[in-house]
């Protein structure tokens, strides 16, 4: 018999079984890692829309692996991220977060605190126009229902180009910050316009929705995409 003929020694097939099962152990442990990370996602995002949201968020939680984090009652990061916030005339069309420090109080209630979450909250230029066209009195008919086109004249101005059936122009307004989350949208400039159609929109100041998690704006700019706002919160409590 030859060499190549001879059969592995009894510790080469212990070996292989040994790394079989190991194999199959860690494939078990990803499988539960990833279920339980499931779960963990699908209650927190139930915790956060207790907090006053009309519908679910999507909650990713970061880091690997989970079951260690669950065990220590610390959660590296978590994000957060919902769509269409709705309040009075004004529609936030995306919300999207990074919670950093998430220590859980209690399993059973799912409760506990976040040390610190940041990111931005988009009023895309369809919902900020079909806001304004809300308020445009005169100029409304004339719209038809079709709300302003808006695009960005700058850092923190919108710009809406009509062409009415009796008249055409432009308009431009400037976007800042008030206290609290409220937005003033005030008139800057037009051509072509007669003042009587921008009349109700020279100066309006609009209430922002309510945001998750005593999340705060902390400053707005005009982007291509639309009006975002950059926003934060500390120290923040979920659950019950």
């Amino acid at each position: 018999m030859t060499r190549s003929m001879r059969r592995p020694p009894p510790g080469v097939h212990r070996g292989r079984r040994y790394l079989l099962i190991l194999a199959i152990v860690v494939a078990l442990l990803v499988v539960l890692d990833f279920v339980s990370r499931a779960v963990a996602e699908n209650i927190m995002a139930t915790q956060i829309q207790k907090q006053g949201l009309s519908q679910k968020p999507d909650v990713s939680i970061g880091g690997f692996p989970f079951l260690t984090q669950v065990a220590s009652k610390n959660f590296q990061q978590v994000m957060i991220s919902t769509t269409n916030l709705t309040e009075g005339p004004v529609t936030i069309t995306k919300v999207g977060v990074i919670a950093n420090g998430i220590r859980l109080k209690s399993y059973s209630s799912a409760s506990g605190t976040i040390t610190s979450l940041s990111g931005t909250a988009l009023i895309s230029f369809s919902s900020l126009g079909n806001t304004l066209a809300q308020q445009v009195g005169p100029l409304g008919q004339l719209l038809n229902g079709a709300g302003l086109q808006l695009t960005d004249a700058g850092p923190d101005e919108v710009k809406a180009s009509l062409n009415l059936v009796v008249t055409s122009g432009s308009a431009t307004w400037r976007v800042t910050r008030l206290s609290g989350n409220q937005l003033h949208i005030g008139l800057v400039s037009s051509s072509g316009l007669p003042s009587s159609l921008l009349g109700s929109i020279q100066s309006l100041n609009v209430q922002i929705p309510k945001l998750p998690l005593g999340l705060t704006i902390d400053s707005v700019n005009v982007t291509p995409s639309g009006v975002v706002g950059r926003i934060s919160g500390h120290d923040v409590s979920f659950g019950s």
